[in-house]
């Protein structure tokens, strides 16, 4: 191993041999990243720094799993620090930073960036048992989106896991879907969908008459030429608020559409607000809505209404 390459981390018993000294080691070139496991300072911290740090030092058979696999497949799963590896034994280490896990059954596994790692379904179903319904869907959704696997296989894996939790797997693998672009909408769909709306079609093309693609509608029940669209932060920028607003004027006086538009602030701190919302705007555009929201949704969110 080249001293000189900051993209590896190596042993601090290596130092030595690498023409290192314990000075230097501990001088400010060079960074700890686990208990015994120095890189390069200037090597900025990344899941896969890490992730190869706690494999120098792991016992044989370790496999990046959880939080960490998702990350390296580049879905999306809450924050999570630790670096998770699991073992299909029984292992007793302990590594400030990691998290260990043991199972009794096979792991599959992969390669990714050149690390053993957990499949996507596999990771997808391991996280059944710390995730929630809807940010493991979301995850889900980013795997599809990536392209790492299918609704139709993520549901036959889930189907297939004989670990635990696998009727959550399930539950959750038979809601995710393709074409998903963020998060949010994923949440946004299924706070829809557990209110006993309709389930609405994902990325809707429009097209101009020379079939160039002139919008893509998030959600949309085509019918009734309602569109839901979830619109972030960054949406609150003038040009890009401008921007939308012309897109939207123009699919509303050219082809009828109408749009049902939801902000961060409803849907993550005045959910039931929004639920009403929906089912009230959405009724009215012919959407077929059930007499009350249903619910179920209550399970899954932060129920909090705006103070009046």
């Amino acid at each position: 191993m080249d001293a000189d390459d900051p993209r590896s981390p190596f042993l601090a018993t290596d130092a030595a041999a690498m023409g290192i000294s314990r000075r230097a080691l501990h001088g400010g070139r060079y960074r700890p990243v686990v208990r015994a496991v120095f890189i390069d300072a200037r090597v900025p911290d990344t899941v896969v720094v890490r992730s190869r740090a706690a494999l120098l030092v792991a016992p044989d058979g370790a496999v990046l799993s959880h939080w960490t696999a998702a990350r390296l497949w580049g879905g999306r799963v809450p924050e999570n620090d630790s670096v998770h590896v699991s073992f299909s034994r029984r292992v007793r280490w302990r590594l400030r930073g990691v998290k260990p896990h043991c199972y009794i059954h096979r792991l599959a596994t992969a390669r990714r960036h050149g690390l053993p790692v957990t499949t996507p379904a596999a990771t997808f179903c391991l996280l059944a048992a710390f995730l929630g319904l809807v940010d493991l869907v979301a995850l889900g959704d980013s795997l599809v989106r990536r392209g790492h696997i299918t609704p139709h296989d993520l549901c036959a894996s889930a189907e297939g896991w004989v670990g635990q939790h696998r009727a959550e797997a399930i539950e959750a693998a038979r809601l995710v879907r393709d074409g998903v672009d963020s998060s949010p909408e994923t949440t946004l769909r299924l706070l829809m969908v557990l209110s006993g709306l309709p389930e609405p079609r994902i990325n809707v093309t429009v097209y101009r008459d020379d079939g160039s693609i002139r919008y893509r509608i998030e959600l949309a029940y085509e019918e009734q030429r309602a569109a839901i669209e979830y619109d972030g932060r960054w949406h609150e920028e003038p040009a890009q608020r401008v921007r939308d607003s012309s897109r939207r004027e123009g699919l509303a006086a050219q082809e009828r559409w109408t749009f049902v538009v939801v902000t961060p602030d409803e849907l993550f701190s005045a959910t039931e607000d929004l639920v009403d919302r929906l089912h009230s705007e959405l009724r009215a555009l012919g959407v077929p809505v059930p007499p009350r929201p249903d619910d179920a949704w209550r399970q899954y969110f932060r129920v909090a209404r705006i103070a009046a």
